[in-house]
């Protein structure tokens, strides 16, 4: 038996709010209460100030028919296999920083900073080796992830160090020391890892299927990065 523990894999616990997608901060939630029927049941990890914004840099992924058909194959076997209720991510993405949060006079000038820091910077392609399941630092919500292939690694890292000096700059928090880079595809409350684990062979056959037929789609150049700031966004185009 404790051979057997030894073997099993250990899921990446990530520190919150990573695998967030920030809303817009309203000033209707100024007195730091949330209405969590807004949220979907979500609880916010910092708390809300007039004149911060939370923000995160990102490659987009929701505009894409080969990533579309992973999210709701995954969805319809889940929900036909198991009581789990998950819920699909909006914009799929795949995250180059931490969520932090900047106040509103500082915005400009960290844009033009990102512009600086990735000017000159090349296209690329990612290649994606399967799912993983992945969980925040509360163990409050439980995600289940598209994983970059490792041998895709070389550019992001490269992109977050660059990203990690205009963060330093501003004294904000630097990207993750062990970085699991991936794509989250949809999330449930609580922690249900053990739940979703046992769930992982059935749908990587989905995503080894659609990964195949849709290759080109889901493993297209990365053109273009974007920087997300409570309701604004701002986008680098790579040469």
């Amino acid at each position: 038996m404790d051979s057997q523990k030894e073997q099993e894999p250990i899921v990446p616990i990530l520190p919150s709010p990573a695998l967030c997608i920030p809303s817009t901060i309203h000033d209707t939630e100024a007195d730091g209460q949330q209405d969590l029927s807004k949220h979907q049941g979500r609880t916010r990890s910092f708390p809300h100030e007039r004149g911060i914004w939370a923000s995160y840099v990102f490659i987009d992924y929701s505009d894409s028919d080969g990533w579309l058909e992973i999210q709701n194959e995954c969805k319809t076997l889940l929900s036909d296999t198991t009581t789990l209720d998950f819920n699909l991510i909006d914009r799929m993405h795949l995250s180059l920083t931490k969520t932090f949060t900047i106040r509103h006079h500082n915005i400009n000038p960290f844009v033009e900073n990102l512009r600086e820091q990735l000017a000159g910077r090349r296209r690329f392609r990612l290649e994606f080796s399967g799912l993983q399941v992945y969980v925040n630092e509360e163990r409050t919500r439980t995600f289940l992830g598209v994983r970059v292939a490792e041998e895709s690694n070389g550019p992001l890292n490269k992109l977050v160090t660059s990203l990690d000096e205009c963060l330093r700059e501003y004294k904000l928090p630097l990207y993750y020391t062990d970085r699991a880079f991936h794509v989250s595809i949809m999330w449930c409350l609580g922690d249900r890892e053990a739940e979703v684990r046992k769930e992982l062979p059935a749908i990587a056959t989905v995503f080894e299927r659609v990964y195949e037929e849709e290759y080109c789609d889901i493993s297209q150049q990365v053109k273009k990065l974007w920087f997300k700031c409570g309701n604004k966004s701002f986008h680098f185009d790579l040469i």
